[in-house]
This record gives C-alpha cells, structure tokens and sequence, in this order.
C-alpha cells in the first residue's frame, strides 16, 4: 500500500510566516509613523549605526519613512523576512508543484 504524505496548512507554511512578519513590521511603522509614536533616538555622526543611518540610502533613495533608522529597519526586515519568503513561495508553487 502507498502510504500518502499529510499535506501542510497553508497558513503553516514557513515563507507565509515568514511575509506575514514582514508585513506586520510595516503596519507597526506606518501605525508608528501617522501617530507620532516613533521613539526618538538621536545618533551620533561619528557612530557606525550613525554612519549607516544618516547615509544618502537611508535619506534620500529609500525613504519610506520620515525616520532614517525605521528606513534602515525597513530593509533589513526585507532582506532577512521578505526575500526568503518570496523564494519560499517560489519554491512550494513551481519546483514541487503544490
């Protein structure tokens, strides 16, 4: 006899988790951000973070929101939460045909 595999849940699977942190960071920010409830850190030039923050990327290419460092947070959540979340979901639709 053929023994059938248990299919997952969708919203157990891991790139769906995965987008869904990603998306939550992004309401919390623009929640955040239309009533003034961003903590306010004032970061020194001469600071790596400073550096980093104060950068022309974060300021001026991509400028989501009015402060640098929910900028820099913006894309780091995109690069660690989003894009293997994409490839994730990439993966489960083509490559196994789910």
């Amino acid at each position: 006899m053929a023994t059938k595999k248990n299919p997952v849940s969708f919203l157990k699977k891991p790139w769906l988790s995965s987008i869904c942190v990603f998306l939550l960071s992004q309401i919390i920010f623009i929640i955040f951000e239309t009533t003034g409830w961003i903590p306010y850190r004032d970061f020194d030039d001469g600071t790596l973070y400073g550096k980093i923050v104060g950068s022309p990327i974060f300021t001026k290419w991509f400028a989501f929101y009015e402060e640098p460092h929910m900028n820099l947070l913006t894309i780091f959540f995109g690069i660690f939460f989003l894009v293997p979340g994409i490839i994730g979901a990439i993966k489960n639709i083509f490559v196994t045909g789910k």
